[in-house]
């Protein structure tokens, strides 16, 4: 089984250290708001990762003070990333320092607001990108189009970047130019996917083939007629599909879904653990193809006897996911979880800060 444990800027250092340091290969440990935690704390952080543990920290680029963003990336082992939000907030001097820094070996990503990009930093920024560099745009349908095909060109086929597209504020045919001009190392996703009209949906799909990457995400709550089958049907072998609220989806329509992606088609299914029946989930993990993720967030609310029936149903074979919140857990019901995970099911805890330390230490060690 996997382990995630993500935890924000409030977070007791002592705590992080000891959670570092005790850290397995099968254990992924997660900053939120880096700018926001004391540098020293931050560094001896990475310094306890080294090339080892898997630790990410994530900065918001529009509240960075000082040079902490460069001395994480300058102290950053193999096994550590860092990335950047609102991106289009840093110095662009500043994010190409970090670029250099981070080479053609260290592990960055850098993700802009489409709707508020200035001068040329976007491309700048692609341009200076080495091999483990990711740089992407959201709202990218906010973004001039003539702007996004010269970036994506400049990407080619060596080096990785990502546009999310709102499905909601497409204009005019720029998802469809995004997509045909992007290289194999560029993903292209659409959010609030049930949006886009079904011929354009599946005319890019269409497009993405079998060879380009692109993923489309629909809310299971607004769904209408059948364009999350036609979608599925559809899809190639680097297509993926995905729907959240799933607990919304009328369970025969998702179990269509699920058979039709079989096990040749990624597909992911994200039920809210507040709000969704056990039989529906425990019926979306037995029909779920090898390609498939089936997963549950607030899992602190979902029954730990149902809970558990999903982690056996998904066993060592299937793909499975679940999400407790560290500052609403109750009994033992997290531990019960890791205890029972199989080899491709993965436990994330978010506000793990606020989570024992006890606790949190049991479920690393038992994650291995």
């Amino acid at each position: 089984m996997k382990l995630s444990l993500n935890f924000n800027s409030t977070v007791n250092a002592g705590l992080l250290q000891k959670v570092v340091e005790a850290a397995g290969e099968n254990t992924s440990i997660n900053i939120g708001n880096a700018q926001k935690v004391n540098i020293a704390t931050l560094l001896d952080a990475i310094d306890a990762a080294g090339d080892s543990v898997n630790l990410g920290a994530d900065f918001v680029g529009s509240e960075l003070t000082a040079n902490n963003l460069q001395q994480a990336m300058a102290a950053a082992g193999d096994t550590v990333a860092i990335s950047i939000n609102t991106a289009q907030a840093v110095n662009i001097n500043t994010l190409l320092d970090v670029i250099d820094e981070a080479g053609n070996a260290k592990k960055l990503s850098a993700t802009f607001n489409g709707a508020q990009l200035t001068s040329n930093n976007l491309e700048r920024a692609v341009k200076a990108a080495g091999n483990n560099v990711r740089i992407g745009v959201n709202t990218a349908q906010a973004v001039n189009i003539t702007t996004l095909l010269s970036v994506l060109k400049d990407v080619g086929d060596s080096k990785q970047f990502f546009a999310i597209f709102n499905g909601a504020q497409l204009t005019s045919n720029n998802l469809q130019r995004a997509l045909s001009e992007a290289g194999e190392n560029t993903s292209i996703s659409v959010n609030t996917a049930q949006a886009v009209n079904i011929g354009t949906l599946l005319s890019v799909i269409q497009e993405a083939g079998n060879e380009k990457q692109f993923s489309a995400e629909f809310n299971g709550a607004q769904l209408s007629s059948n364009n999350l089958q036609q979608a599925v049907a559809a899809a190639g072998a680097k297509v993926r599909i995905s729907v959240n609220t799933a607990q919304a989806v009328n369970i025969n329509t998702l179990i269509s879904v699920l058979q039709t992606a079989g096990n040749t088609k990624f597909f992911s299914a994200d039920f809210n653990g507040a709000q969704s029946t056990a039989d529906n989930l425990i019926q979306a993990v037995n029909n779920a193809g090898s390609k498939t993720t089936i997963s549950v967030n607030t899992a602190q609310a979902t029954n730990i006897a149902q809970l558990l029936d999903a982690i056996d149903a998904a066993g060592d074979s299937k793909m499975f996911s679940a999400t407790f919140n560290g500052a609403q857990l109750t009994s033992n019901n997290l531990q019960q979880a890791v205890s029972a995970a199989g080899a491709n099911t993965t436990i994330s805890v978010v506000s793990a800060e606020s989570a024992p330390q006890s606790v949190l230490l049991q479920i690393i060690k038992t994650a291995g």
